[in-house]
């Protein structure tokens, strides 16, 4: 079966290319997708569509390969973007008088904003409150969004 998935190799190449990311990532990606569906039908999974494969459970695998790739390299900037800014931060902010500044201008808030200020800020994402409380999820972005606008410009 891996030797009929490998057969189009030119093709997992250029679908991978199509999501948006270099020929090297491709490449691993495409590699990366071989030994995953190569580990999976060593457990019994059958790919098998008929006589072929089935295309859409190899594309699934190549999708959220790159999906996990994008989201390593985004949290690798994040994680280097936040030490510099903190490191600048501390330069310039009082720390311990910004802090007494937020939570008074928290407690000014209109209750919504500052729940959902907390709740985004220490409990779950936008994503997961609003499932939980089926509240648009552009509704909970913007309010957490400006809240935080207004607390950076007191600082």
């Amino acid at each position: 079966m891996l030797e009929k998935i490998y057969s189009s190799h030119k093709k997992w190449i250029n679908t991978t290319l199509k999501f948006g990311c270099t020929q090297e990532e491709a490449e691993d990606i495409v590699s990366s997708m071989y030994l995953i569906i190569g580990t999976m039908l060593k457990k019994g999974l059958n790919i098998s569509y008929g006589d072929d494969v089935n295309y859409y459970y190899i594309y699934l695998t190549l999708k959220t390969s790159f999906l996990q790739l994008k989201n390593k390299q985004n949290k690798e900037k994040k994680t280097s973007y936040d030490l510099v800014y903190d490191i600048k931060a501390s330069e310039y902010v009082d720390f311990d008088t910004s802090n007494d500044v937020v939570l008074d201008e928290l407690d000014k808030l209109h209750w919504y904003d500052k729940k959902i200020y907390n709740m985004v800020q220490n409990e779950c994402s936008i994503t997961e409150l609003s499932n939980k409380t089926n509240i648009s999820y552009h509704s909970i972005y913007n309010t957490f969004r400006k809240v935080k606008k207004h607390l950076k410009s007191k600082i």
